[in-house]
């Protein structure tokens, strides 16, 4: 996941502090400044799942791909971020590994409705400029299905599944 912030000389930048690790840089390849990512080396998952379900992308090209785990990649990865960026444009931080609603942990498991349900959540959850925060709110105050709960599902593989009451 990335992150952006305001620099005064540059204006808004991505920033991805886990490729910074020197370990991630060499395995990976990275070829640019972690901290500068540019704007056509990352989308955001509305972005993805728009590209994704036209066919102009790869499922698989999504996701992680954790050694030590199974693989979690392809369109359900893509589906629940854009479930998981709704919420925090919405000012709603949960984790990456924290699931509500509409969650399916497999491609075979997302269903035509719950495609479509993403199809209308990516349009919102974008980079678009202008955003349109009226949209994105209406849809998550009105949807229970993304809307996040007082207490969800946490899968950190730290931890261990366990339920998490969010404050």
């Amino acid at each position: 996941m990335v992150t952006e912030y305001w620099d005064s000389e540059r204006g808004w930048l991505l920033a991805d502090p886990e490729l910074a690790d020197p370990m991630v840089i060499d395995t990976w390849e990275v070829d640019f400044d972690p901290m500068d990512v540019p704007r056509d080396r990352f989308l955001v998952a509305g972005k993805a799942w728009q590209a994704i379900r036209a066919g102009e992308a790869d499922p698989k090209a999504f996701g992680l791909h954790p050694p030590q785990e199974g693989p979690m990649f392809g369109e359900w990865f893509v589906a629940d971020n854009v479930r998981l960026d709704l919420a925090m444009l919405n000012k709603v931080e949960t984790l990456l590994w924290d699931i509500w609603g509409t969650e399916a942990d497999s491609d075979d498991k997302l269903t035509d409705a719950i495609r479509e349900l993403y199809d209308q959540t990516s349009l919102v959850a974008s980079d678009d400029v202008p955003f349109n925060f009226n949209a994105a709110r209406n849809l998550f105050a009105q949807n229970d299905k993304l809307r996040t709960p007082r207490t969800v599902l946490s899968l950190a593989p730290f931890n261990g599944p366990s339920q998490v009451t969010l404050r």
